[in-house]
C-alpha cells in the first residue's frame, strides 16, 4: 500500500527512501529512477557551473565547478545531472590537464631563461638556441597536455565502464565519461607548481568513487571497484612485467 495514501495500491518503491508510492505520489528522478513526491522535491537535479559556461564564461564555470567538486563532492555529485555530451566532458578533462602542467612548465621555462649566458657559452652552447629549445618544449607541452588528458580520460572511462557493464549497471558511457572528467577537478592545484602533477591524481582517484556512486546510482563497493580496478590492474601488470624482466636478467647473468 502507498505510504501516504494507505487506501491506494503502490506502483513502485522510492529509489531513495524505499517508501511505497501510488500513482499520485510516484515521480521520476533525473536519472529516470522512481521517486516518491517528498524525495523528488527534496533532491532536485542542478546544472553544474560547467553546464552554464555559455552564461558564466568557460574559465569562471571551470573554476566554480572545481571548487564545488573538491570541497563538497557528495552534495555536488548527488545534485548534478549525470548526462552530458562527450565534447563537454573532454573539454573539462583538457582544461584540467592544462591547469595541472601549466605553472610547473612555466617555472622550468623561467629557470632556463635565468641561466647566465656565460655558463652556456662556456659549454659551447648557443644561449639563444638553448632558450628557443626551452620555449619550443613549453609550447609542445601546452599542446600535448590537454590532448593526452582527453585521450587518457577516454581510455580510463572505457575501462571503468566495462567494469560497470559487467556489474549490470545500465547507465550510458557518457555518464561514466562525465563522472571521470569531473573527478579531475583537483588538477586545478597545478596552478601551484608541482602540486597538480604529483598530488592531484590521488585526490582525483578518491573523488572518482564519489562521482561514480552518485551518477551511476550504485553502491560504494561497486563505485570503488569501477574507479580502482583499472589502475590496480595496470599497476599489477607493470610490476609483474618488471619482475619477469628481473628474473630473466638474473637467469641470463647466472647462465653467463
Amino acid at each position: 500500500m502507498c505510504a501516504v495514501h494507505p487506501e491506494l495500491l503502490s506502483l513502485h518503491a522510492c529509489g531513495r527512501c524505499g517508501s511505497f508510492a501510488c500513482a499520485q505520489c510516484l515521480r521520476k528522478g533525473p536519472r529516470d529512477e522512481p521517486l516518491c513526491a517528498a524525495c523528488h522535491d527534496r533532491v532536485p537535479a542542478d546544472a553544474l557551473p560547467w553546464d552554464r559556461r555559455d552564461e558564466l564564461g568557460t574559465l569562471r564555470a571551470y573554476w566554480q565547478t572545481c571548487v564545488a567538486v573538491m570541497l563538497r563532492p557528495t552534495a555536488t555529485f548527488e545534485r548534478a545531472r549525470p548526462e552530458g555530451s562527450v565534447g563537454s566532458s573532454l573539454g573539462f578533462a583538457a582544461l584540467s590537464n592544462l591547469a595541472a602542467s601549466f605553472t610547473t612548465a612555466l617555472f622550468y621555462l623561467a629557470l632556463i631563461f635565468a641561466i647566465p649566458r656565460e655558463m652556456m657559452e662556456g659549454d659551447n652552447v648557443s644561449p639563444r638556441g638553448f632558450r628557443l629549445v626551452g620555449v619550443g618544449m613549453f609550447g609542445a607541452m601546452m599542446v600535448m597536455a590537454p590532448v593526452m588528458g582527453m585521450l587518457v580520460a577516454l581510455i580510463n572511462s572505457a575501462l571503468d565502464h566495462l567494469v560497470f557493464r559487467m556489474d549490470g549497471t545500465g547507465q550510458p558511457f557518457e555518464v561514466t565519461l562525465r563522472a571521470n572528467a569531473l573527478s579531475l577537478s583537483p588538477y586545478l592545484m597545478g596552478l601551484i607548481p608541482f602540486c597538480g602533477m604529483y598530488g592531484a591524481p590521488l585526490w582525483a582517484l578518491g573523488l572518482r568513487i564519489f562521482a561514480y556512486r552518485s551518477m551511476h546510482r550504485t553502491s560504494w563497493g561497486t563505485a570503488a571497484v569501477g574507479a580502482l580496478a583499472a589502475p590496480l590492474l595496470s599497476c599489477g601488470l607493470f610490476f609483474a612485467a618488471y619482475a619477469v624482466m628481473a628474473v630473466v636478467g638474473a637467469a641470463a647473468g647466472i647462465g653467463g
